[in-house]
């Protein structure tokens, strides 16, 4: 207005319905049943991707079986801008997220990628929206959403930079990575201002995620010493 302009073009917020599949799965708040586990992804998901600028539906947590699956999908993809769904696309008997995108017309552009955590990532498009397809640990759908769905939804939105801020940083102690994939490690800041491991370098491991404030990205092979300058990518 002080410029004189009557009008500015603009992007919608895109809209992103969040699931989880799983027969373990029980919501917070309720009795919890033998080889019961509390869902907790959806909250963490929406958070990050909040925090991207999107406007988040949660949706339900979906059975372990394809039909329901499927209908789930469908409803999402005709609602929402982007699907997110967390769980069900690795390789074990239960896991049917992948087919069932496939059967509600999705074409499937990417499964795995060469990355730990988040090996079992997905991704692929019905139409104009798109789906994300996380691994169901934790650990390792927070890390998908901060390196790969956060940046989509930035670009959806016409980010000049969709990747986001990342911090210079001096490691305080040493980190390793002996695999053979690119290993996103959880670093907070210590007492001195460098940057630590977080905890616990596994896919559940909730209290290393929750304590941490960024992560480095070690690759295959790796070793960084104490006192190296690296970069931090942020969790939020």
């Amino acid at each position: 207005a002080a410029a004189g302009e009557a009008e500015a073009a603009v992007l919608r917020r895109p809209r992103v319905t969040v699931l989880a599949t799983g027969d373990e799965l029980v919501p917070p708040g309720r009795p919890l049943p033998a080889a019961g586990v509390y869902e907790s992804n959806r909250l963490l998901l929406a958070a990050l991707l909040r925090s991207a600028g999107a406007e988040v539906t949660l949706g339900p947590i979906v059975p372990d079986a394809p039909g329901a699956i499927r209908e789930a999908i469908a409803k999402a993809l005709v609602d929402s801008d982007v699907l997110v769904t967390s769980g069900g696309v690795s390789v074990g008997e239960e896991d049917h997220v992948r087919p069932a995108f496939q059967a509600a017309g999705g074409k499937l552009e990417c499964w795995r990628i060469a990355v730990k955590p988040g090996k079992p990532f997905a991704w692929g498009r019905r139409g104009s929206a798109c789906w994300f397809g996380l691994p169901g640990n934790p650990v390792s759908a927070a890390v998908t959403a901060v390196l790969l769905v956060a940046p989509a939804l930035r670009a959806m939105q016409g980010a000049g930079d969709p990747l986001g801020a990342r911090w210079p940083g001096r490691l305080g102690e040493r980190l390793v990575n002996r695999g053979d994939r690119r290993h996103f490690l959880r670093v907070r800041r210590g007492g001195d201002g460098r940057w630590v491991s977080a905890g616990l370098q596994a896919s559940h491991g909730l209290a290393a995620l929750a304590a941490a404030e960024g992560l480095v990205d070690v690759p295959p092979g790796v070793v960084y010493e104490a006192g190296q300058e690296v970069e931090i990518i942020p969790l939020v």
